[in-house]
């Protein structure tokens, strides 16, 4: 195995003004950090990264630190798949340089590419923070999401997504950087590269492949969502190396203390994408569609459905109109008097019967007790009717003074039986 030159040794050998070995490198004018007046790199886990000035133009010039797949076919062939999708904006466009740069007695290569002026993800996290700028952390969360939209419908995976390869320039653009365990369909079938991504971000034994970041782009889209819900999270989540999540909180029984963070939010969005991450953490799991796929709702079981009680609503009941009381009408005399009837309850509603009541008999007439005037005036008459009929003979007055009698008996009868 070769052995490449360490960040000490690359940083000895810019400060001599022929170092470079490439005729395009010597032009350029690197920056030299304002205190120790030497240039300054930024160190990652497989190269140094200088900063360097061709023509007012801030370039980036990256260095190797150790042996891996990298070459100048490979960049090449990243270089043609950006431009090609479009994602110049979302990358800093890398172009390889063979022997770049003379190191202990040796030439090595180096990648240039654009300087993104900005901070890494974590330091602008960081700052939004210290501001409780929750709009902000909200707008980057979505930027995110985006952005690992694109470059997967692009067919392009980084292979390293972290805080340390994403840069957000001033006007808040993300760009990526660092592409070298990247996968384009060109890679198929190739050897995979040494490199597996920040451990952090990362399931173990991830497949390298077209969907290997929707795993890492899942941990920052819910760490950004997390903390724009509650910002408190990261002063006790963040080590430096991470947003939120760490690699031991990808193994169940998820009992961290960042999934009690992310629990203590109550947020229902935060909470369905935390249960997608649960869900990936399973061993053996392996993506097979990107983030957005992911992110779809999904229907929930029918035994986890919350139940609902359907209270249905009564029928209008029609209002029958009451008819006005009528008028009281007399009793004829001799007809019984039936009991009213009860008028309370609905048209669905039993009521209880009246108790029965025996009909109340009319009021007879009392008839009136004849006198004894009255008694010998009639008896009288009939007397003198009869002697009138017969002629005034005496034949006639003896009929007449009987059919008197008789009256007179009738009359006192009748008037005895009255009183």
């Amino acid at each position: 195995m070769i052995r490449y030159p360490t960040p000490e040794e690359y940083m000895k050998a810019v400060q001599r003004a022929d170092c470079f070995a490439a005729e395009e490198l010597r032009a350029l004018r690197l920056v030299v950090h304002p205190v120790y007046g030497v240039p300054m790199p930024a160190a990652g886990t497989s190269a140094v990264v200088f900063k360097a000035v061709d023509e007012g133009e801030a370039q980036a010039l990256r260095f190797f630190t150790r042996d891996d797949v990298s070459s100048s076919e490979r960049y090449g062939a990243l270089h043609e798949h950006f431009t090609s999708t479009g994602l110049e904006r979302v990358v800093a466009l890398p172009r390889w340089v063979d022997d770049a740069i003379r190191v202990n007695g040796r030439v090595w290569p180096a990648v240039r590419m654009q300087w993104v002026e900005g901070h890494t993800l974590n330091r602008h996290v960081d700052e939004l923070v210290e501001r409780a700028d929750t709009a902000s952390l909200s707008g980057l969360a979505g930027a995110w999401r985006e952005l690992v939209t694109r470059i997967q419908r692009a067919e392009f995976a980084h292979g390293d997504l972290q805080h340390g390869n994403v840069l957000v320039g001033r006007g808040g653009d993300l760009r990526l950087v660092d592409f070298d365990c990247s996968w384009i369909a060109r890679f198929s079938g190739a050897l995979a590269p040494s490199e597996t991504g920040h451990r952090n971000y990362q399931p173990e034994h991830r497949p390298w492949g077209r969907w290997m970041d929707t795993f890492s782009g899942l941990v920052i889209y819910l760490s950004l969502l997390a903390l724009a819900k509650d910002p408190t999270g990261w002063r006790t989540c963040y080590t430096g190396e991470n947003l939120l999540l760490r690699r031991e909180d990808f193994r169940p029984p998820f009992d961290t203390p960042a999934w009690a963070h992310l629990a203590a939010i109550g947020d229902p969005q935060v909470d369905e994408v935390a249960a997608r991450l649960k869900q990936c953490c399973t061993p053996g799991w392996a993506a097979r569609s990107g983030l957005d796929d992911l992110l779809v709702p999904q229907p929930k079981p029918w035994w986890e459905r919350t139940s609902a009680v359907v209270v249905p609503q009564q029928a209008a009941v029609p209002q029958v109109p009451v008819p006005a009381p009528r008028p009281p009408v007399a009793t004829p005399v001799g007809r019984p008097v039936l009991p009213p009837q009860p008028r309370g309850g609905n048209w669905w509603t039993a009521v209880e019967p009246a108790a029965r009541t025996a009909p109340v008999p009319a009021e007879q007439p009392v008839a009136k007790r004849p006198s004894l005037v009255r008694v010998v005036t009639v008896a009288a008459l009939i007397d003198v009717l009869i002697i009138a009929i017969g002629g005034f003979s005496a034949a006639a007055a003896v009929v007449g003074a009987v059919a008197a009698l008789i009256a007179f008996t009738i009359g006192l009868v009748l008037r005895n039986r009255s009183g």
